[in-house]
């Protein structure tokens, strides 16, 4: 199951996951741009990080198999949220996070590892304010993925693999969803990273609006 610690930040953690293809990183960069020119005091970021864990795990996915590559992928992403999300969110800022820990749900039991070992792996982690889900057509995600190119072993599947990605993805956002984690499933059907970014932000902004606390205005 994902994990279920409380936040207790000021700022507001959104984190983007879905099957790759999907458009995750154009549309997170579109997202805090939105967020940005509203207001908002938003920063992005991304997992596997720039850290040198993160550059590690991201560059070694050919070399790093089953539980050692999901251990890996742990260490970064614990590392990243202790140097970087955690200090933005304790001063305030909305964080957009291009992969996060229901990434792991998907991509480290199709590497061998079970549920048990990825829950209790992760069960520190700190949960998000709003989990965004990107779902889209399997055939689309496929071609999209390899027009951009191979450079991690998860990418080279064919239809059957994209299709088990998506599955494995609806299924992660219904559990996250189902333990208390704020999720929302966005199926993003034919329109483009622009159309997708603006939907989410509409959301997201009334979601940050209903907070007790209100965030600060960017300056």
């Amino acid at each position: 199951m994902p994990p279920t610690c409380s936040n207790g930040h000021p700022g507001f953690l959104i984190t983007l996951d879905g099957p790759s293809g999907v458009g995750k990183t154009t549309c997170s960069r579109l997202l805090c741009a939105i967020l940005t020119a509203s207001g908002l005091p938003a920063v992005r970021t991304t997992q596997p990080s720039d850290s040198p864990i993160g550059s590690l795990a991201r560059s070694g996915t050919h070399d790093f198999h089953g539980l050692a590559l999901t251990c890996l992928v742990a260490a970064d992403r614990y590392h990243h949220i202790a140097t970087v999300i955690e200090p933005e969110l304790q001063a305030g800022r909305v964080v957009v996070c291009d992969r996060y820990v229901p990434s792991a749900f998907v991509l480290d039991r199709l590497d061998g590892a079970d549920l048990e070992f990825i829950t209790h792996l992760y069960r520190h982690a700190l949960r998000a304010d709003l989990a965004v889900f990107l779902l889209g057509d399997p055939e689309v995600c496929l071609r999209r993925a390899q027009e951009r190119g191979t450079y991690s072993r998860f990418h080279h599947g064919e239809l059957a693999a994209a299709e088990t990605e998506r599955a494995l993805f609806a299924e992660t956002a219904e559990q996250f969803r189902a333990t208390g984690t704020p999720t929302l499933i966005h199926q993003i059907g034919h329109a483009d990273a622009g159309e997708v970014a603006a939907a989410l932000a509409e959301q997201i902004t009334t979601a940050i609006a209903a907070r007790p606390h209100p965030l600060p205005r960017a300056r």
